[in-house]
């Protein structure tokens, strides 16, 4: 897990009394005191008729955030198995995404089952006979998003006339025997889309009822990071989180669930909670699977702070730190100031007498 802190519309305001201190508390990022001038608190200021470099005091909001490791994929894990016995003579490459109404595979070369939407799989044959039931339902549900469905017909549980009309229809688009019933085997019900992940059986094989023939996930773009079980508050439920993509774009994404089971590490590492995170426009996603992305969550916010260039900071021998204004007639002074926020070359201070649009010194 990285940290970051980002100045833009809130922040997190940490005091520091010495240099130590703040590295200790990571206020200051290891490395920035090597680059800080140094001068006891009782030292007069350069002389003004020096040539300096400087610097306003900017008013912002600022955000405390944090850099997460995250994953890029594809959200839900499905399975599709064989239906009814056969020999395997068509199988679709990894990475085909099939939709309602799609061929999944094929078996002795004319079997091509479909895949339809649902919660239920299909576990008896349904023609004009079937008792009512969920099943007739869901199966007519598909067959009017398809488009088979004639005029007037119900999505219902009772099989009537013009259920069996529905069937044909698509049997006969799908290229199959148009005799009005579907069979076990015909149909595979899914929640939705699916995204061949391995075709787990082999062309030329022989399959049961029942056997592995895919795997595949949901076509859902998601984000998904390993929280630290401990750090678990760190982020809830409908939060707004930026995403650094693997060509260093942004895009924008909320928090859709957090786990509650928490995972230890397999190599004795701490345990953690996975946290899913959806995409606001998941077309702006590169089709990446397994890709590492960096989650910056927004751990806290400021509103109206100072910041000023880290360069403008002066270590105080005595400890602490300040930074050098310069007034209109160029007369210098030091002002002591305690820390907030570091990031991209910025940092949040707070001292006496200190407003936006004041000049303070950096290094030339």
């Amino acid at each position: 897990m990285r940290r970051r802190f980002t100045i833009g519309s809130a922040g997190l305001l940490v005091d520091v009394a010495d240099a130590g201190g703040a590295v200790a508390t990571g206020a200051i990022p290891p490395g920035v005191l090597g680059t800080l001038g140094a001068a006891p608190a009782s030292a007069a200021p350069a002389s003004s008729s020096a040539a300096i470099k400087t610097a306003a005091i900017v008013r912002k909001t600022v955000v405390a955030a944090e850099d997460l490791d995250g994953t890029l994929g594809y959200a839900g894990d499905r399975s599709v198995a064989a239906g009814s016995p056969g020999t395997i003579t068509w199988l679709p490459a990894a990475g085909s995404v099939i939709k309602r109404g799609g061929r999944l595979y094929e078996v002795d070369g004319s079997r091509r089952p479909r895949l339809f939407y649902g919660a239920r799989p299909l576990w008896r044959t349904l023609d004009a006979d079937a008792s009512d039931g969920f099943d007739i339902q869901e199966l007519e549900a598909n067959l009017k998003a398809l488009g088979y469905a004639p005029k007037g017909m119900k999505v219902d549980r009772h099989w009537d006339a013009k259920t069996t009309t529905a069937v044909k229809r698509w049997e006969r688009a799908s290229g199959q025997i148009r005799d009005g019933i579907v069979e076990l085997g015909d149909v595979v019900v899914l929640p939705g889309a699916i995204r061949v992940t391995e075709v787990v059986a082999k062309l030329g094989s022989g399959v049961g009822p029942g056997a592995p023939v895919l795997s595949a996930t949901d076509t859902t773009r998601i984000v998904t990071v390993q929280l630290s079980a401990t750090r678990r508050a760190l982020l809830g439920k409908g939060d707004a989180v930026s995403i650094t993509l693997p060509d260093e774009t942004e895009i924008a994404g909320h928090v859709q669930d957090i786990g509650r089971v928490a995972t230890a590490d397999q190599n004795g590492g701490a345990a953690t909670v996975p946290v899913t995170i959806a995409l606001d426009n998941a077309a702006a996603a590169p089709d990446l699977d397994q890709a590492p992305v960096t989650v910056h969550a927004v751990t806290d916010t400021h509103a109206d702070v100072l910041v000023v260039p880290v360069e403008a900071l002066v270590a105080l021998r005595e400890g602490g730190y300040a930074v050098e204004t310069v007034d209109a007639n160029g007369h210098r002074q030091y002002v002591a100031v305690t820390l907030g926020l570091f990031d991209d070359g910025l940092v949040e201070i707070a001292g006496a007498g200190l407003d936006a649009g004041q000049k303070v010194v950096v290094p030339a």
